[in-house]
């Protein structure tokens, strides 16, 4: 995967590069800083002062992956016209990334234990960048962002249940069945965000 634009150091973007390839090869566990270091023609202490630790070097990759993902999101749902078919078409590419991204089966393959911690244990700084950017994406004139933030964090959950256990009479393992599934329950559950009131 390239680097996120924004990221300007052309080593750092090597050495992420190769961290990723290693965790893909690997998972986060069982790869190492020396491993890294050699791959990336550098030094350990050029990996720490540009990086960081493992995992500083973790997050960043993970990070890069995300917002990655999320530009290309945006893109894509632009063309997309009401605030239910834009949560539809994330919930779809969402589910496709975790078919298909390397990183995400890699994580499933060597950190299962790593995955279901973070999807039943997300802290308020993972989540809240992943809502706001779901909340952000589907917002319009018909969808307040109060409302927008409440619906994402309904689909984040639903999302992070289905990922952790996924239900046999309601698949979501194609694009189809992720479509019907987003179609049936997330349309729905943004109209009814939007009358909800805090008592």
């Amino acid at each position: 995967m390239s680097a996120s634009p924004a990221d300007d150091d052309p080593e750092r973007t090597r050495i992420l590069d190769v961290a990723r390839e290693e965790f893909v090869s690997h998972g986060f566990r069982r790869t190492s800083i020396n491993e890294i270091a050699r791959r990336a023609g550098v030094s350990r202490p050029t990996i720490y002062r540009r990086c960081g630790d493992k995992d500083e070097i973790v997050l960043a990759v993970v990070v890069r992956e995300v917002v990655e993902f999320f530009g290309e999101l945006v893109e894509m749902l632009s063309a997309v016209d009401s605030p239910g078919e834009r949560a539809v078409e994330a919930f779809v590419a969402g589910m496709r990334a975790t078919r298909t991204n390397p990183l995400v089966a890699a994580i499933k393959e060597f950190e299962p234990d790593t995955l279901t911690s973070l999807l039943a244990n997300g802290s308020p700084d993972g989540v809240g960048p992943v809502r706001m950017a779901i909340a952000v994406g589907i917002v319009d004139e018909t969808l307040p962002l109060d409302a927008a933030m409440r619906a994402a964090e309904l689909m984040i959950r639903i999302t992070a249940s289905l990922l952790m256990s996924p239900a046999d009479i309601m698949p979501t393992d194609t694009d189809e069945s992720a479509r019907l599934f987003a179609r049936t329950f997330f349309i729905p559950l943004i109209e009814a965000s939007s009358r909800y009131e805090t008592p």
